[in-house]
């Protein structure tokens, strides 16, 4: 089962919590991220967490290896735009919904959107309804 990870989620991995064990066992499956996704990990992680560029930089490779990783397109955006309009979406939090949608991703993990939320997207976009998940509810 291919999942996608939000960065909400993806920046508790660099933490020494039990939240980055249960992010170590999501990026272990098929995970999947957008270069949206890695765009804002690198800048928390910079801007927020005043960490080094080359340790930013490490990490982001890492996640390159270890994921899929999507790229942003015109289909993307349109796809946004739809989940804007359906879901009350922001246009970031769209892109990110677009993003999973269009990589046939069964589920989401974020923390930011309505945990149980099924999307799907009319059209041949996506063959299967996305859940979103929040990893860390119990």
């Amino acid at each position: 089962m291919k999942a996608f990870i939000d960065t909400n989620v993806l920046i508790y991995w660099v933490d020494d919590s039990e939240r980055a064990d249960v992010v170590e066992q999501l990026l272990a499956q098929h995970a999947v991220i957008s270069v949206q996704v890695l765009n804002e990990f690198a800048n928390v992680l910079r801007r927020k967490r005043a960490m080094a560029l080359p340790d930013v930089e490490a990490l982001c490779s890492t996640l390159i290896d270890t994921c899929d990783v999507i790229d942003l397109s015109v289909r993307t955006h349109q796809t946004a735009l739809t989940l804007m309009d359906r879901y009350s979406l922001s246009v970031y939090d769209a892109n990110i919904v677009a993003s999973a949608v269009l990589s046939d991703c069964a589920v989401l993990y974020t923390e930011d959107l309505q945990d149980g939320l099924n999307v799907k997207v009319p059209g041949p976009a996506s063959s299967n309804a996305l859940v979103i998940r929040n990893p860390f509810r119990v």
